[in-house]
């Protein structure tokens, strides 16, 4: 038995007629006629009983139409929400980053695209698991580093030095720093715990340490709030320290020497598995990045990347 058999059989049954459906599908009544047929061979039942005007329903077919007819109707609906959803960008799309988007510029593009699309949905969810690509909930994913061997696209978004930070409270209780040599004696408070702390100062000299962490978070924010309770020096990304410093949540540490951050990447599946809505908002994403980050969505500009 063929579906495509079975799909004309139903629209025969719904159209009322042969030459109504034929219309509806756009063939010839004697294709039709004949297709029914060859249902019918197939299954061995009849289904329909033709009459010179009209046509009437075996017990057959009213069983096939209570079994499949709303099956159809089901795969009918889903079709068109597919084809709506390709038109008018409709749906859920899933941004997973170590970080609260919303704080990065890619999530105040997200925010914007979402502002241009409304049936579109946006879940920001937190998680710097290496497993992204082996999920299926996940379209879009932020992540800091190297990122492991996988079928998903990594592009390159920017560069982003690390400072180190500290509390005001904690620098006034522990032992001042002048150099990074002298971390050894302080906890430490990172997000990346397997990664060495490179240094290097303007008039040439550098230093590398691996350290031992008090305090290891897969996320920023929880390194930050550490660092603000007190619990040590924190190595964060430059562009999320600035404005704690700016604001004396934290002070900077070391500020003469230069630390070396990680890149930041977002990764996706090939496009050919992307929906409409998620390849629409990485096109929009490396459209309009600028690498700045602003406190207001109406009042930000964009350049376009050459």
């Amino acid at each position: 038995m063929k579906l495509d058999d079975l799909e004309l059989f139903l629209a025969v049954v719904k159209s009322g007629s042969f030459a109504a459906a034929a219309r509806k599908k756009n063939m010839p009544t004697s294709t039709l006629s004949r297709r029914i047929q060859q249902l019918e061979t197939d299954t061995g039942r009849k289904l329909l009983l033709r009459h010179a005007k009209e046509m009437s329903l075996t017990k057959d077919g009213q069983l096939f139409v209570q079994q499949f007819s709303a099956l159809f109707d089901d795969i009918e609906t889903r079709l068109i929400n597919i084809a709506e959803e390709k038109e008018q960008l409709s749906g859920l799309i899933v941004l997973n980053s170590p970080i609260n988007p919303i704080q990065h510029q890619i999530g105040q593009l997200a925010l914007e695209f979402a502002r241009q699309h409304p049936k579109v949905q946006l879940r920001f969810q937190l998680g710097n698991q290496l497993d992204y690509y082996m999920r299926g909930d996940i379209d879009i994913a932020l992540r800091f580093g190297k990122q492991p061997a996988s079928d998903w696209i990594q592009k390159w978004i920017a560069h982003n030095p690390s400072v180190l930070c500290a509390s005001r409270e904690y620098l006034d209780t522990h032992p001042p720093v002048t150099h990074p040599n002298q971390l050894h004696q302080h906890h430490l408070l990172t997000s990346n715990p397997a990664h060495k702390w490179f240094f290097r100062h303007p008039d040439g000299e550098t230093f590398q340490m691996v350290h031992n962490a008090r305090i290891q978070s897969d996320e920023l924010e929880s390194v930050h709030y550490a660092a603000a309770a007190g619990f040590g020096i924190a190595k964060l990304p430059e562009w999320y320290a600035t404005e704690l410093i700016h604001r004396h949540e934290l002070e900077a540490v070391l500020p003469d020497w230069q630390m070396e951050g990680t890149d930041l990447v977002i990764l996706h599946p090939q496009r050919k598995l992307l929906s409409e809505r998620a390849l629409a908002l990485i096109d929009y994403i490396n459209t309009h990045w600028t690498g700045v980050t602003s406190t207001s969505l109406l009042t930000r500009t964009h350049r376009h990347e050459t």
